[in-house]
This record gives C-alpha cells, sequence and structure tokens, in this order.
C-alpha cells in the first residue's frame, strides 16, 4: 500500500499589516455610504415634489362665502331701513292727503272760521311737547281771514291752579300772538316746554278775527282729548 506524505507549507504573516488593512477597508466602506447619503439626499430635495391636502382652497373658499354673507346681510339691512323710510313716507303722504280733502271740503253748516282740535304729542325729552293747531275757513270762501289765535293750558302746579299762555311756552315766539292771516286755512307747529310741576287738564283757544269782518270763537278741550298716541316723530293723521 502506498504512503502519502504531507507537505507542510509555511506562510509568513504580518499583524500590523492585517490591521491597517482591515481599518483602511473600513474606512472605505464609511465613505462610500456617507456618499451614498448625502447624494440621495441631495436629490432628494431637489425633485421633491409639494405636497398640498386642498386645505388652503378650502379655507379660501370658505373666506369668500362669509364675505358674500356679510355683504348680503348688509343689504338686507339697508333694504328693511329702506322699506321702513318708504312705508313712513307713505304714512305722512296719505296723512297730508286726508288733511288736504277736509281742509277744502269743510262743513257746509259751518261759516266764518273753523278751530280743529289740537294736537299734542310727548316727545323723548321729559316736558317737552310737539303741537299742532289748525284755522280753517268754514265754507268755502275767497275773503281773507285776518287776526290772531290764543292758546292757553290750563292745569296744576303744586297743588295751585296755573294757566300758561303758549307764545310764553314756545322758545321760537318769544312770547307774540300766534298771527292769523289766511285764505282757506292755517296750520301752526312747533314744540313747548312744561314746567316740571305742571299738569295740564285742558287747553283753552280764542280765535279772535279783524277781518273779513269781527268774529271770534272760543274752544275749550280736555288735556287727555289733544294727545296724540303714535310711535312716529311727527304728528301724524
Amino acid at each position: 500500500m502506498a504512503r502519502h506524505h504531507h507537505r507542510t507549507v509555511i506562510r509568513r504573516e504580518h499583524p500590523a499589516r492585517a490591521r491597517v488593512l482591515r481599518l483602511l477597508f473600513g474606512l472605505a466602506l464609511v465613505a462610500a455610504l456617507a456618499g451614498a447619503y448625502y447624494w440621495g439626499h441631495r436629490t432628494g430635495s431637489v425633485r421633491l415634489a409639494p405636497f398640498s391636502d386642498g386645505s388652503e382652497v378650502l379655507h379660501s373658499r370658505i373666506a369668500e362665502l362669509e364675505t358674500r354673507a356679510e355683504l348680503d346681510q348688509e343689504a338686507l339691512k339697508q333694504l328693511t331701513r329702506d322699506l321702513a323710510n318708504s312705508r313712513s313716507v307713505i304714512d305722512e303722504l296719505e296723512g297730508e292727503l286726508t288733511f288736504y280733502r277736509e281742509v277744502m271740503a269743510p262743513e257746509e253748516s259751518r261759516g266764518g272760521v273753523v278751530l280743529r282740535v289740537p294736537r299734542f304729542l310727548a316727545t323723548a325729552d321729559p316736558g317737552r311737547w310737539r303741537y299742532e293747531l289748525v284755522v280753517q275757513q268754514g265754507r268755502p270762501t275767497e275773503s281773507r281771514h285776518v287776526g290772531e289765535l290764543k292758546v292757553r293750558l290750563v292745569g296744576q302746579a303744586l297743588g295751585q291752579p296755573v294757566v300758561l299762555d303758549l307764545p310764553d311756552l314756545d322758545d321760537n315766539l318769544a312770547g307774540e300772538p300766534l298771527p292769523l292771516n289766511f285764505r282757506y286755512f292755517q296750520r301752526f307747529e312747533g314744540e313747548l316746554n312744561l314746567p316740571p310741576e305742571f299738569v295740564p287738564e285742558r287747553v283753552e283757544v280764542d280765535i279772535v278775527l279783524q277781518k273779513p269782518r269781527s268774529d271770534g270763537v272760543v274752544q275749550a278741550h280736555d288735556w287727555s282729548d289733544v294727545l296724540v298716541y303714535t310711535s312716529g316723530s311727527t304728528i301724524q293723521e
């Protein structure tokens, strides 16, 4: 039987050289990984597509709709105010039309002049009142009526009877009587101030005519009969 002979190979290794090779290999691997990361990050940042979920468009649309709703609401308020003003103007015109119809078609049985019931309306200021006085012809005539209108407020103040003349209560009249000079009718409007302690009970009115002939008309009305209850700021028919 043949006999096998083993050959022994002797290799010389340098421990320091092996460590250097392993270190160089590790550095190369780290450099390669770092380069790959840098290149990938740079390429990804340049080619990154913008992301949008549509929320900005929705917010813009909502803001637009809110603005339109506010404008529509303001327009509706303005329209409501315009309609209210128009209704007030219509009511005033209807009242004036009624007034002129009554003036131009007075009672046929009355001659001379006719005094319509005085009208007093409270204002926002306590003690301050708006008033309206109308004197008109009794029968249709072309004659002018000239004279004076005297108005007195009779009442109580601190338990004592008091009489106040209208010209002394209206600053615009300055104590002067109301002059009459009309053909068909004459209307007086103004504001007067009543003393805080004065409680009115009635209104007395005297018409003193010089033309077309001397004549006189005297009327008295309870205070409750001359009050006008209305939510408006002017006396209405």
